[in-house]
């Protein structure tokens, strides 16, 4: 007990005790400290915490699609097209027709989103490693799997953010 009282004046939990169970409220809380401490070091370079993303898949990956990069950072074809012609503003990012596929453009990484994303991502690397310095390496491990275990089972058999806004799976 936290020491709050109801207007009866019986005690009641605290918001703590009540979200203790609920899983997305803890990752939620996690990501946005983080994602504080992050942003101290992308906002003088006029990066946001969504083209950061983008820019650490297109680095990872060296070339996408927007359906990829939607799939792999989980962010909206819509919203991802509007990031991307942000950082193409920014000369971070280029788009290019696919040679082998003219329908098919692929996005990339210009020089200056290669240097730029490297830099900050040496801020990103400080702040996981000062977060994860709470676990032993083996709960690091371990944490990462039931993680992946976790975005896995979620995401089947559907990625319900590829689906425009409204849609519903109907039953086959």
């Amino acid at each position: 007990m936290n020491g709050v009282t109801s207007k009866s004046g019986s005690p009641r939990p605290g918001h703590a005790q009540k979200m203790a169970n609920y899983l997305p409220h803890y990752l939620s809380r996690l990501m946005n400290v983080m994602n504080l401490q992050l942003m101290e070091s992308l906002r003088p370079r006029g990066v946001t915490i969504r083209q950061f993303r983008i820019l650490q898949m297109l680095d990872a990956r060296g070339e996408a699609t927007i359906s990829e990069i939607s799939a792999d950072t989980v962010i909206e074809q819509p919203v991802v097209s509007r990031i991307i012609d942000q950082l193409e503003r920014s000369g971070l990012a280029m788009r290019r027709k696919r040679a082998n596929n003219g329908r098919l453009v692929d996005v990339s990484l210009t020089e200056l989103g290669t240097e730029t994303y490297r830099d900050l991502f040496s801020h990103a690397q400080r702040i996981d490693a000062d977060a994860m310095s709470a676990l032993s390496g083996q709960e690091y491990e371990h944490l990462e799997v039931l993680l992946q275990r976790i975005f896995e089972h979620v995401t089947r058999p559907h990625e319900p953010w590829k689906q425009p806004s409204g849609a519903v799976d109907q039953p086959s």
